[in-house]
């Protein structure tokens, strides 16, 4: 059985042609409006971290004193090593536990 037609092949095809333009045309739209905002995204967010390094850079003053107290850092840790070994070696604590001798084992060795 054939389905009756209500239009005409010629008028089918025109309306599906101009169908497809729009869809192509959206599309495309679409597509430039996508990229273009995803790039105008990516340069805001670039310019904001950028910006925000160049504000919060240290002055000369402030990179000195932080280099000063890391200096100081390193050397209180050096001396606490320095006193820790010179505690060991003069036979005050045990090398294998740290713990102080007590006065009853060293008056026995």
């Amino acid at each position: 059985m054939d389905f009756p037609r209500l239009i005409d092949y010629s008028t089918r095809n025109y309306l599906y042609q101009t169908l497809s333009n729009c869809h192509e045309y959206r599309v495309n739209l679409y597509y430039y409006a996508l990229n273009i905002g995803v790039f105008a995204l990516f340069v805001l967010i670039v310019s904001a971290i950028l910006y925000h390094c160049y504000k919060n850079k240290l002055t000369d003053y402030e990179r000195e004193q932080r280099n000063l107290r890391d200096q100081d850092y390193i050397l209180s840790k050096i001396r606490f090593y320095q006193v820790q070994s010179k505690a060991t070696q003069d036979g005050k604590m045990s090398g294998i536990t740290n713990l102080p001798y007590t006065e009853d084992y060293t008056s026995s060795r």
